[in-house]
């Protein structure tokens, strides 16, 4: 059992996850009815080895949130989305959700990846992992880097975790997103603020008031 709920742990640390600190599942950070069934794919579990912060399970692909709710009972209006969206892209409102519609050529959850015309090579992305989009008939390749890497084909890394805890991240700060180092010398995992906010470098916390250098 032990074995199993470290294996979901790990897989859970892959998505992104939001900034607080210090919840546990009894005061019910997920905003669910107990109890917390797998089963029904809202879930909440306690984070070894302290166990004093949780992460908040939906199904559906929803991204995990640390010491949060991962569902909105509240949807986001048109009027105001508030999205980044870069390379041209556009912020809309889809099922309540807010999200950018690229332009040709670019893809990712901000417009933020640069497509290269053509289909995924062996070796094409060399920190990451390639995937195809194709829009009528063109057909463009898009390296999706692993954390702490950019550029593109992946080639460049620019971040490396040397000890625990939460980092900025520079090349993508615009977007709300930082670093989350579960361990000296580990991998990093990328975390993502709310939209509309960013990560305060100064603070560590994110902050709908702090503009990136």
């Amino acid at each position: 059992m032990q074995i199993i709920f470290v294996s979901l742990f790990i897989v859970l640390l892959q998505q992104n996850i939001q900034l607080a600190h210090g919840v546990t599942c009894a005061s019910n950070p997920c905003n669910i009815t107990p109890p917390f069934d797998a089963s029904t794919g809202y879930c909440c579990y306690d984070v070894p080895p302290n166990y004093v912060d949780s992460v908040c399970v939906c199904p559906n692909n929803v991204p995990s949130v640390l010491n949060g709710p991962c569902r909105n009972s509240t949807a986001t209006s048109a009027a105001s989305c508030s999205r980044t969206c870069f390379n041209g892209g556009v912020c809309n409102v889809v099922n309540g959700a807010e999200v950018c519609w690229c332009t040709l050529g670019f893809s990712g959850s901000f417009c933020e990846l640069q497509g290269i015309a053509g289909r995924c090579v062996l070796g094409l992305c060399q920190y990451g992992t390639c995937v195809e989009n194709t829009i009528g008939t063109a057909v463009h390749a898009y390296c999706h880097c692993n954390p702490g890497w950019t550029g593109l084909n992946c080639n460049q890394c620019y971040f490396t975790c040397t000890q625990q805890g939460v980092f900025p991240d520079t090349a993508y700060c615009a977007t709300g997103r930082y670093f989350y180092c579960p361990q000296a010398n580990g991998a990093p995992v990328i975390a993502t603020c709310p939209n509309g906010m960013r990560f305060n470098r100064v603070t560590n916390n994110c902050d709908a008031n702090y503009f990136c250098a």
